[in-house]
């Protein structure tokens, strides 16, 4: 309409062919409005059948609809809705294929924003590489994109709501137990002025959250009532479970509480929070064994490949983003010269036309200048020729001069160089001589501080050779010769000092053994090593039961222990003419009784929690049994791919084979955990011990 408005408004009169043209572009513009709203309707139903599918996690029928979404919303120029799909084609497809193929899209995404220069799409795939490296664990990355995401909001697109990155901050400081500052971005997140439902419920429930972890009951039961007051709530069940576990493990409702955590979806979230709440509740015990398999999960959920991927898109989207500030500036000089360009060209106009006036005043004036140049033509051509002649002359004498100045210049030149190539070569002497002083006094100096580097390292490598000889000194060499008992034991550190250990003696015909492994290694661990040694003989032979002698060496280890080591262990007691066993674990890997791993109660480690009672177990008979102890560094040794021997591995070795003794037994194990280790660097203490009574 804007067209045909100015075509008549021309002040040239229009011919009957033009105003054909005029009707035609009105019914043009006509059908491409209504073509416009037919495509606006299918994007806005094409959307609600893509939010529809992703609630309900119908992946196959979500793909498709993303895929024709993505390509009407391009069509139709509706970039936003056009990434908005994209991005949530990443998150499902990292859902359900793998990471891997959501970090390529993300790739793919960056790339397509960058060549068509649309900041929508970088801030996609921006806050996308968030969320995607905020999943692989990489919280520092996910961070900083999620605020390179905000900033773009701010600067280009102020009517997009910032809550659903509040809310993804507000995620990661509750996984980096920040409870204040997640309560901080959620109030942030409330205060959008388009926040959706959706976002004000997750909000409040991450406020709940953070007072429940904070076990602040009056903050947590005000924010409560706020989330309460909600009707029809979203369909958010694993975070409305949580901020409900909070609400009853903060009111004394364990047992609700174990239940509503049992409900989780997310296995970690079931770990710890099983963890968390037997330790709320005071029950040592049961949030001891709860932190070893909520520890365990974590530690076998690393991947270090996907990081590494993560970082490098990380890293090239920033490059994407530089870019394009890069472009919006150069985008504004252009506009800035074609500014000064328009100036420049109306100036030019303005003096042709003054040069036009004064090209009608020249034309007359070199008319009368036409007749007074044929009257002084004769005149000129004399004086030309006077003039050539003069040029002649003077061409020959600058010849003969400009001769005689290059000669005199090149013999000036020539000494110039003679005299400055003997002073650098002087100069040059000068600096080679100092250079090689300098040289000789730094060799000196390093000559003499390898000598005292040695000397330390070889005093160092002494006292290590020592302290190690003194530590399997320690443990017992000898093994006893009895008729009816068979016992051998094998310690190998991974440091030239270590932290596993083992016992035994012969008392009133009763065998009194023990293994143990220190948390950590090298020197601390060697000398808690050499004290549980010591208490235990001390207490074991005045004749106390295991579960005793692990009471009184938990309390005088507990005593002061500000370092926060501990120890498992394994201590027994076995008649040697009834073949009893009386055994108290405290905290150890189960020994292989004829190749079965036996059942025992789960006692705490050593020197955690002071005055703990421990409990013992017995077995009737073992005699005409083989009993294998251990530590981890057999169990959990690793080779090249990091993979660890296992205890299924161990276990089908022993059931393999038929031994003629525990010095074999022992060979044999060690001889099979080299063979997988390979060329892999020993990473624990290693330590294993076997006992055999005959009839």
């Amino acid at each position: 309409m804007y067209l045909c408005k100015e075509l008549y408004n021309d002040k040239v009169r229009l011919r009957p062919f033009k105003v054909l043209l005029v009707g035609l572009l009105c019914l043009l513009c006509s059908l491409s409005a209504a073509g416009q709203e037919q495509k606006s309707a299918d994007i806005e139903q094409l959307t609600r059948d893509m939010y529809k599918y992703y609630m309900a996690d119908n992946y196959k029928e979500f793909m498709t609809t993303v895929a024709k979404l993505k390509e009407a919303s391009l069509k139709a120029g509706d970039l936003k809705t056009f990434y908005k799909a994209w991005g949530n084609e990443v998150i499902k497809t990292k859902v359900h294929v793998g990471r891997p193929q959501a970090l390529q899209m993300i790739s793919d995404m960056r790339d397509f924003a960058t060549e068509h220069d649309h900041k929508f799409g970088l801030y996609s795939s921006t806050y996308t590489m968030a969320y995607i490296l905020h999943q692989v664990g990489d919280t520092k990355g996910s961070l900083q994109n999620y605020k390179k995401a905000l900033d773009y909001l701010h600067k280009y697109f102020p009517e997009e709501s910032t809550a659903p990155i509040y809310i993804a901050l507000s995620g990661i400081s509750l996984s980096g137990k920040n409870d204040s500052l997640a309560i901080s971005y959620s109030e942030k997140a409330l205060a959008d002025p388009h926040v959706s439902k959706l976002h004000q419920y997750l909000a409040l429930c991450d406020i709940c959250i953070s007072w429940g972890w904070l076990r602040n009951r009056e903050q947590f039961d005000k924010a409560y009532e706020k989330l309460k007051a909600f009707k029809n709530p979203p369909a958010q069940a694993d975070r409305t479970k949580i901020v409900e576990l909070f609400r009853a493990s903060l009111h004394g409702q364990t047992e609700e509480a174990l239940k509503l955590c049992q409900q989780s979806s997310v296995r970690q979230n079931r770990l710890l929070y099983t963890y968390k709440i037997h330790e709320w509740a005071g029950e040592y015990k049961e949030a001891l064994a709860a932190f070893k398999s909520y520890r365990q999960f974590i530690d076998s959920a690393n991947n270090v490949d996907i990081r590494k991927q993560a970082d490098l898109y990380h890293a090239e989207l920033n490059v994407a983003r530089a870019e394009n500030e890069a472009k919006d500036l150069r985008l504004v000089n252009q506009q800035l010269r074609l500014t000064h360009v328009t100036d420049e060209l109306e100036q030019q106009r303005l003096e042709a036309e003054a040069a036009a006036l004064k090209l009608e005043n020249s034309e007359i004036e070199l008319s009368n200048a036409a007749i007074r140049m044929k009257n002084d033509s004769l005149d000129r051509l004399t004086q030309q020729a006077q003039l050539d002649e003069y040029r002649q002359r003077m061409k020959v004498i600058e010849q003969e001069e400009r001769t005689e100045l290059i000669t005199f210049l090149a013999i000036i030149v020539i000494s110039l160089l003679t005299i400055v190539f003997l002073g650098f070569y002087l100069y040059r002497r000068q600096q080679s001589a100092k250079r090689l002083k300098h040289a000789y006094g730094q060799l000196e100096q390093a000559y003499s501080e390898l000598e005292s580097t040695t000397a330390q390292k070889e005093r160092i490598e002494s006292e290590l050779r020592i302290a190690r000889d003194i530590q399997m000194s320690m443990v017992p060499s000898v093994f006893p010769s009895e008729p009816h008992l068979e016992l051998y034991a094998l310690m190998k550190p991974a440091k030239a000092v270590g932290g596993d250990l083992y016992d035994f003696f012969i008392q009133d015909s009763k065998l009194y053994f023990c293994i143990g492994d220190v948390s950590g290694k090298g020197v601390p661990a060697s000398m808690l090593m050499a004290v549980a040694i010591r208490l235990f003989r001390t207490v074991a032979k005045e004749g106390f039961p295991p579960e005793y002698v692990a009471t009184k060496l938990n309390d005088a280890i507990s005593n002061d222990n500000e370092s926060g080591m501990f120890i498992t262990a394994f201590i027994g007691v076995a008649d040697l003419r009834t073949g009893q066993l009386d055994f108290c674990n405290a905290g150890h890997n189960p020994p292989l009784l004829d190749g079965e791993f036996m059942e025992m109660e789960a006692n705490a480690p050593l020197g955690l929690w002071p005055e703990l009672e421990y409990v013992g177990e017995h077995v009737d008979n073992i005699k005409e049994k083989t009993l294998l102890l251990y530590t981890d560094g057999i169990n959990e040794a690793e080779n090249m791919e990091q993979h660890q021997y296992g205890d299924d591995r161990l276990q089908a070795l022993i059931k393999s084979h038929t031994f003629e003794s525990s010095e074999q037994i022992i060979a044999t194990v060690k001889k099979d955990v080299t063979l997988f280790v390979g060329d892999a660097e020993q990473s624990d203490d290693l330590t294993i011990m076997c006992i055999r009574l005959k009839a």
